[in-house]
């Protein structure tokens, strides 16, 4: 699998605050869901994201979206229930 990393200005602030990316990394393989969750907390620990900012987390199993990992790292299914580990 893997997880994207990604993030936006944040439509909260006048101006839409832009945050450099410290990393290129746009996506990381990862092996399970607490993986991908971990992936995307260190994501935005480095870069310094708000909530308004973060827009990355779709997880990926081949060509096939299988999840997201929100901004507090709970991942969830595409039927939008939890999913836990």
């Amino acid at each position: 699998m893997i997880v994207k990393l990604g993030h936006a200005k944040n439509p909260d602030i006048h101006g839409g605050y832009w945050v450099k990316p410290k990393d290129g990394k746009r996506s990381v393989d990862v092996d399970s869901f607490a993986m991908a969750s971990g992936a995307c907390l260190g994501y935005i620990k480095r870069n310094g994201l708000g909530a308004g900012n973060w827009s990355g987390g779709q997880v990926y199993d081949g060509e096939k979206q299988v999840a997201i990992v929100s901004y507090n790292g709970r991942v969830w299914g595409m039927d939008g229930k939890e999913i836990t580990w």
